[in-house]
């Protein structure tokens, strides 16, 4: 089970580099650290001034780690829609839950109107982060940008995009040179003007796009 968990949690890690990289960049320029307690993304959530068990991995991740041998998982979500990043099951924020969890589990969430960059490996932290790469979009907040950038190795921009929700409309745009796709996460789209190709995948869409692009979404 202990070599189950460490393999759990390093590809976890690896396949979350774009994210995790571009996190680090923000925090070396700014100050602002990678784990943050949860009272610094919600300042006018009361809740989150005493909470000392969960904190936010940048601005899109939040994390509950688990303090005990049955595996009970208690955390706090804010105001919000959140998502359960390993099943794209959704909660909504404003309320306490309680949940079960496995050896190779943890409550992991992502905030809504977030893009969270996922990586092409899984097995080695030290890849080319933009080399297709899956730009994983949230719970589009209306009328609300959604941003995201993947950093290469030697710090420099590889890929810029942003997402607007407007209506039954996406607009998405991204600069860049890179191949890539973005996954749709929760959200059947019908159809994808100025895409490489669109195709449902479960409950998700995923869009493949090459380089830079302005990309009209049209959901269901």
């Amino acid at each position: 089970e202990a070599v189950d968990v460490v393999r759990f949690f390093t590809k976890l890690k690896a396949s979350l580099m774009p994210y995790l990289y571009a996190t680090a960049h923000t925090a070396a320029n700014t100050g602002i650290p990678m784990m943050r307690a949860m009272v610094l993304e919600f300042m006018k959530d009361r809740n989150c001034a005493y909470l000392d068990k969960q904190y936010m991995l940048g601005d899109a991740l939040l994390v509950a780690p688990i303090f005990n041998e049955e595996g009970i998982g208690e955390y706090y979500l804010p105001d919000g829609k959140w998502t359960y990043f390993f099943t794209g099951e959704e909660f909504e924020g404003g309320r306490w839950y309680t949940d079960k969890y496995g050896y190779c589990e943890i409550p992991l969430f992502v905030r809504e109107n977030s893009i969270v960059a996922i990586g092409a490996q899984d097995n080695n932290c030290e890849y080319d982060y933009e080399d297709n790469a899956e730009l994983r979009v949230y719970s589009l907040v209306e009328g609300k940008k959604a941003k995201a950038v993947v950093y290469d190795r030697k710090n420099n921009k590889a890929i810029e995009a942003s997402i607007l929700k407007d209506g039954k409309q996406l607009n998405i745009r991204v600069k860049t040179k890179e191949e890539y796709r973005v996954r749709l996460v929760n959200v059947q789209a019908k159809e994808a003007e100025g895409a490489i190709e669109m195709r449902p995948d479960g409950k998700d869409t995923l869009i493949w796009l090459d380089g830079d692009a302005n990309v009209i979404v049209t959901i269901a």
